[in-house]
């Protein structure tokens, strides 16, 4: 893979991640959040107000379709991934 398309890939999920907690931010108050590059998998680490740090892992290949704008099925699976998460977390 690519640097370019890493960087590409990397950056649609951070967009999906802000989209979606900004979308939620009544009900879940993030404080802190990185996207890590653990080989082979990228962890998506956050911290909502008060509380011990989330992790939610994407394989490399996930994380190579979703920057491809032509997979759809997929890139919903992932921000519903995220969106279930963050739903379910407001509801602790």
């Amino acid at each position: 893979m690519s640097e370019r398309q890493l960087e590409t890939d990397k950056r649609w999920v951070k967009n999906v991640f802000e989209h979606i907690s900004t979308e939620l931010k009544d009900i879940v108050v993030i404080v802190h959040w990185d996207l890590q590059d653990s080989d082979p998998e990228y962890r998506l680490c956050f911290q909502r107000a008060g509380q011990d740090e989330e992790t939610l892992s994407f394989t490399r290949g996930t994380l190579r379709t979703c920057g491809k704008a032509d997979q759809e099925a997929v890139r919903r699976r992932v921000e519903a991934a995220i969106r279930n998460r963050l739903l379910f977390l407001s509801k602790q």
